[in-house]
């Protein structure tokens, strides 16, 4: 597959899902991720079971969002362990992490005083509320996140408790929001050579994912509710019954409507109901609609229903459970999601490939999720200048530049057509970034540039 990210070095310090989903998607499209772990672990390791190997492997939820990276043991907490993250980052392009707001700013760690140290770095931040909130401080889960921002609310039957989504989905768009602006400030560092801090709250995550529910409660003032397995704008798009198990029926138009209504003996339902031929009618009449539909359904097959549905080209489909949907249909019918990872040993693991097809290949690093290291003392390099000293040694570069051949040359010439600058600096400038450029074109992996003990 083609590896749009290729050369592109990141620095994993998150934990959990939101963050490690992100760095997955980045090493999906080509990244070198370097997961930096405490000496126990990122805590997912051990949500389980199931396990790998027995109880003595990492769990499926931490092999779940961790494919194609190396990892390294690594204490925030100790000087050594601060010193190792700074000769990290300076060699990186991208570092993402989830601590709370606040929590490092005594180590120097804090992402304001990251980009002053390296401008050209990418900071990628997973709060649960914005750091211009409040509750910028207060800590919180998936979990949390789908109780407070509305989602429970709006989940579940219509006469029964607030539920929660089965899986974190909260986290899910959070890690997808971030890779996103990842990858935008990516782009303009291109253009500017300045890098930038991308911040994603869980809870606006949230907010973000209510799409259409929240739309419309910004439009009426009226509060959501649950609709069950109903949708609450479009009628019929839910769940029915036929005599042999439940299906699915997605009518997205009115004409996809009166499609159904022939095919399944409607006709004259439609014909007594003329408000039932446009959507908002439908919708009014929600609750006559789904009896009649229910009615009709109810004495079909299962298949005869799907089959009809296709015929006429009404998206329809069974309720599967998640084992027959990934192991019983990935064999081309309906996806091809399903990859075989190899470790060095030969072991395969399965996974689920990002939903990116890049030239027809899908995403996905064939790469397991890594072992968790023994620890050992780095072997550290000098840290880096701090601002102060950098600042005379770029002052110290200018004047080594304006007195060098070049620059008496490039002095003797017109002004670019831009007029914008002269060519002494025009010429500085494409020199630092040609030189720039030639250091990037071949990054040495991190898994080359780990120490060994």
């Amino acid at each position: 597959m083609r590896t749009p990210l290729r050369g592109i070095r990141v620095v994993d310090a998150s934990r959990i899902l939101a963050g490690p989903l992100c760095t997955q998607l980045l090493a999906d499209l080509g990244a070198d991720v370097l997961k930096l772990e405490p000496a126990d672990g990122d805590a997912t390791r051990a949500w389980g079971p199931p396990f790998a190997h027995g109880e003595h492997g990492d769990s499926a939820y931490f092999r779940s969002c961790n494919r194609g990276k190396h990892s390294e043991v690594l204490e925030l907490g100790t000087a050594a362990g601060q010193a190792r993250l700074h000769a990290l980052l300076r060699d990186a392009d991208v570092y993402v992490e989830n601590f709370r707001a606040g929590s490092l700013h005594k180590h120097g760690l804090e992402p304001a005083q990251l980009r002053a140290r390296y401008p050209r770095l990418v900071i990628g931040s997973i709060r649960a509320f914005a750091s211009d909130t409040a509750a910028a401080s207060r800590a919180g889960y998936d979990f949390l996140m789908q109780a407070e921002a509305g989602w429970m609310a709006i989940t579940g039957p219509v006469d029964g408790p607030p539920m929660k989504v089965g899986v974190a989905l909260v986290d899910v768009l959070t890690g997808l929001y971030l890779a996103n602006g990842i990858q935008a400030a990516l782009l303009e560092r291109e253009r500017s050579g300045v890098g930038a801090h991308v911040e994603v709250p869980l809870y606006e995550a949230a907010l973000a994912g209510l799409v259409n529910v929240g739309a419309s409660v910004l439009m009426t003032g009226r509060d959501a509710r649950r609709f069950g397995n109903a949708h609450p704008n479009i009628v019929p798009y839910q769940s029915f019954e036929a005599a042999d198990g439940t299906f699915a029926v997605a009518v997205g138009n009115d004409a996809q409507f009166a499609a159904l209504c022939e095919a399944f003996g409607l006709r004259d339902a439609l014909a007594a109901h003329p408000a039932w031929a446009t959507n908002p009618g439908r919708v009014a009449d929600r609750d006559a609609v789904v009896a009649a539909l229910a009615a009709a359904f109810a004495t079909r097959t299962r298949a005869s229903i799907l089959a009809g549905c296709e015929s006429i080209g009404v998206p329809a489909g069974p309720v599967r459970g998640v084992a027959e949907a990934l192991l019983e249909q990935g064999d081309g019918r309906l996806h091809r999601a399903v990859v075989e990872l190899r470790d060095a040993a030969g072991t395969t693991q399965r996974g689920i490939a990002a939903p990116i097809l890049v030239d027809g290949t899908r995403a996905a690093h064939r790469d397991p999720p890594p072992p968790l290291p023994r620890a050992c003392p780095p072997v550290l390099p000098a840290p880096p200048a701090p601002p102060a000293r950098a600042a005379r040694a770029a002052t110290a570069t200018k004047r080594s530049f304006a007195r060098s051949p070049t620059a008496r040359w490039a002095a003797r010439l017109p002004p670019p057509l831009s007029g914008t600058a002269p060519w002494p600096t025009l010429l500085s400038e494409w020199s630092r970034r040609a030189d720039s450029s030639a250091r990037s074109k071949r990054p040495m992996p991190w898994s080359k540039r780990r120490k060994s003990c």
